[in-house]
């Protein structure tokens, strides 16, 4: 069973009405996926090591969901309590996801604001 961590985009789907297929859903799709990914790596690099086994289930379990929709999780069972518990890397996933916020959204507005030019 997969322990994905959900992450949604305030007005994302309002946006994605407006836009018909074309070269700006491209590249936010590009955009989103680069930083899905981004986001698993470093989900990686940060989540508590053991045997390897939850460290690296985060960077292949990437998967698109829907146009300018990416997420990532992990299989292993136990990923959601070393998420919540754990007594020193607690929060690695919440953390991640947190610190690439602010680029994520910069790059878009980066890419929005190219339609003005």
């Amino acid at each position: 069973m997969s322990q994905n961590f959900t992450v949604n985009v305030a007005g994302l789907r309002d946006v994605l009405r407006t836009l018909e297929s074309g070269p700006l859903k491209t590249d936010l799709d590009r955009i989103t996926e680069a930083y899905t990914r981004k986001m698993a790596n470093e989900t990686s690099e940060a989540a508590p090591v053991d045997t390897g086994k939850l460290k690296n289930s985060f960077p292949p379990s990437v998967r698109k969901d829907a146009d300018v929709s990416w997420s990532y999780g992990s299989d292993v069972p136990y990923a959601k309590k070393q998420e919540y518990e754990h007594h020193t890397k607690k929060g690695f996933v919440r953390k991640t996801i947190w610190n690439n916020r602010e680029p994520y959204r910069n790059k878009i507005n980066e890419r929005l604001g190219e339609m003005g030019s």
